[in-house]
């Protein structure tokens, strides 16, 4: 059943209506607006995510950036303008909200530091929305903005939103994005990705199995999609010592064990 004909042959739009909202499809997803703006039961606590949204819980600093701020492997200018880049937030608790935003600037949903999802939280809050189908995209894939980027830039992803941010400000030649949980790793997840050349930093482990998984996922994208010029990187099976493989570290791990060197 289609968004359409979900509310035409359910009561969605009348319920809404009772409750102050405007329930309606718009590019494909269903949303539910104010029927006055002005009402203060959908002021700032908001109904589904948006640009509205990210910016009421703007921030710009994150306690992952301090191991290389104290170490002057990057600094705060570049913590700020990380932050800016990926539209940072914070919750009122402090925890980072690190949101997904598709590659036509729409945000998707937002993990946030204890491992929730805002989509879990407003579908709590608000009933109505257990009829959301909440989609997720790569994190960071609102940087890729144009064909010229898609054409001069590599797209490197790790699993963890956090390291993407901060290698980021480590390589700004690339693009850094990040995958967030193994269950998101559909080959459909990279279908914005055509044209791109990729590289996947899977994190290391002791029997070297993350590698071969991820080895075997480049393969099907290949397959799926010929025009992404995709590969996985050895730097951590190369270079990472047993401790560190045992630790199942990712690049950001492997970085911050190395001595600083001015």
């Amino acid at each position: 059943m289609t968004l359409k004909e979900l509310i035409s042959r359910t009561s969605l739009k009348a319920i809404g209506r009772e409750i102050g909202l405007d329930v309606h499809i718009e590019n494909n997803q269903l949303v539910c607006t104010p029927l006055d703006p002005d009402d203060p039961r959908y002021s700032v606590d908001f109904i589904l995510p948006s640009m509205k949204m990210i910016e009421v819980c703007r921030a710009d600093d994150f306690d992952f950036f301090q191991p290389f701020i104290s170490t002057g492997k990057l600094t705060i200018e570049q913590m700020h303008h990380a932050a800016e880049r990926y539209h940072l937030g914070k919750t009122k608790s402090g925890l980072p909200i690190l949101w997904m935003i598709d590659n036509m600037q729409n945000p998707l949903d937002a993990h946030i530091g204890n491992g929730t999802w805002i989509s879990q939280l407003l579908k709590k809050r608000k009933p109505l929305l257990q009829c959301w189908s909440v989609n997720h995209c790569l994190f960071g894939l609102h940087l890729l903005t144009s064909d010229i980027i898609r054409q001069t830039s590599t797209v490197c992803i790790v699993e963890r939103e956090e390291a993407a941010v901060v290698l980021s400000e480590l390589f700004p030649e690339s693009i850094w994005m990040a995958y967030t949980t193994v269950s998101h790793l559909e080959v459909d997840l990279f279908d914005p990705l055509q044209n791109c050349t990729v590289i996947l930093f899977p994190c290391t482990d002791p029997c070297m199995s993350n590698y071969l998984f991820f080895d075997e996922l480049a393969t099907k994208v290949r397959k799926r999609y010929p025009s992404i010029d995709i590969t996985v990187s050895s730097i951590l099976e190369d270079n990472a010592t047993e401790d560190q493989k045992s630790r199942c570290i990712d690049l950001v791990d492997f970085l911050l064990d190395m001595p600083h060197t001015d």
